[in-house]
């Protein structure tokens, strides 16, 4: 399968995905390097690391959905 036989939906899923993905990275990479504290990412009482992992499981599958073959 190439790209020309994907929808427009799977293109915008996978380019979400691959956005949520690379956002997930610079914010650990962020952490790491002391630029961003996790404490800034807590959500509804959920741990700043455990947002930032939910946004990258939401990449993978955003991706994964939109590679979905029938």
């Amino acid at each position: 399968m190439n790209s020309g036989q994907l929808t427009n939906i799977q293109k915008l899923c996978i380019f979400i995905g691959l956005l949520f993905l690379t956002l997930s990275v610079l914010i650990f990479l962020g952490v790491l390097i002391g630029l961003l504290e996790l404490s800034q990412f807590e959500f509804i009482g959920h741990s700043g690391l455990r947002s930032v992992a939910a946004l990258a499981v939401s990449g993978c599958l955003m991706a994964a959905i939109g590679l979905h073959n029938k």
